[in-house]
């Protein structure tokens, strides 16, 4: 009789959440989505540009740590690369090394009264963790171009934004475009390991010309295809929410002795629990706008189901 009483329940309470699942599926209204026309007559070629990313990859620009050698000669390497790849822009746009290794391009606008705006990426890259090279299909600074892709690490984060901003700088100029706000294009070194010493540097020199911007664009994620389910069309994922990030550092004191006589509670046991707490209480997750409004907006493309 209870175990009838229960699956009752069950049952019923299965019923009342599909029941309102599927109203609030039918009352939805999501936004329209805006109808924004599509830029033509641009002819890339991207066998060149896949080529000239692949190089980029190349560069062993790693990151190690703070306290490790910086990889100087490989950035440099790299500044060299963009140098002799991108003539145009080097020929109209104002270049400087922060610090020694990062870069900062200044684009003029022909309307000073309009805030610039800044255009970000990072020249850095994580080292590939040791003992999983042979897991790579291919090298990581082999810069590959096979089966439709750029190899390498780089290739998303983040040579692949750095590249394309330059190459569509490149293109513009080519065009004899000329953009009414000034742009600045700024490519950290250390982004990796917090970016104290490039894209800390670069903001540290921005701020002493009171260089306010209308807005800027850095790191995000990436344009989609069938990885969200129900959505046929290509995705912009929109990634500028982020965890926090918090650090700590925990001490744990006992009394000496010998080793066959451990205490019931020994300092590296408790330094565990501690651990194992922290663990147990992750930070709050909250989905905030403009995150939520891209959903809002992908929600209209899938179907019903």
């Amino acid at each position: 009789m209870k175990l009838r009483i229960i699956f009752g329940l069950a049952g019923v309470t299965v019923a009342i959440l599909l029941a309102v699942v599927t109203v609030r599926t039918i009352l939805v209204n999501p936004p329209p989505q805006p109808d924004i026309a599509p830029v033509k007559d641009i002819i890339i070629d991207k066998g060149a540009a896949a080529k000239r990313l692949a190089r980029a990859v190349q560069f062993r620009t790693i990151s190690h740590g703070p306290d490790a050698p910086v990889a100087a000669a490989a950035f440099r390497g790299l500044h060299d690369f963009i140098r002799g790849t991108f003539v145009n822009v080097h020929k109209h746009l104002k270049r400087e090394t922060v610090n020694e290794l990062s870069l900062l391009y200044t684009w003029e606008g022909t309307d000073p009264s309009l805030k610039p705006i800044l255009l970000l990426a990072h020249m850095d890259v994580v080292p590939v963790e040791p003992g999983t090279e042979k897991s790579w299909t291919h090298s990581a600074f082999d810069g590959a171009v096979s089966d439709g892709f750029v190899w390498g690490r780089g290739t998303m984060d983040m040579k692949a934004s750095m590249m394309g901003i330059l190459e569509a700088v490149e293109y513009l100029l080519a065009k004899s475009f000329a953009p009414k706000r000034t742009v600045y294009l700024a490519f950290g070194h250390d982004e990796e390991i917090g970016g104290y010493e490039g894209a800390a540097k670069i903001a540290a020199l921005l701020q002493a010309r009171r260089v306010r911007f209308a807005f800027t664009l850095d790191e995000g994620l990436v344009v989609t295809h069938g990885l969200l389910p129900g959505v046929e069309k290509p995705v912009a994922l929109i990634g500028i929410a982020e965890k926090g990030i918090v650090t700590l550092k925990l001490s744990a004191h006992g009394p000496g002795g010998h080793g066959s006589m451990p205490p019931p509670y020994s300092a590296i046991a408790r330094l565990g629990r501690a651990l194992a707490r922290l663990e147990d209480q992750p930070m709050p997750v909250a989905l905030r706008a403009p995150v939520a409004r891209m959903f809002d907006h992908v929600m209209a493309e899938m179907p019903l189901s």
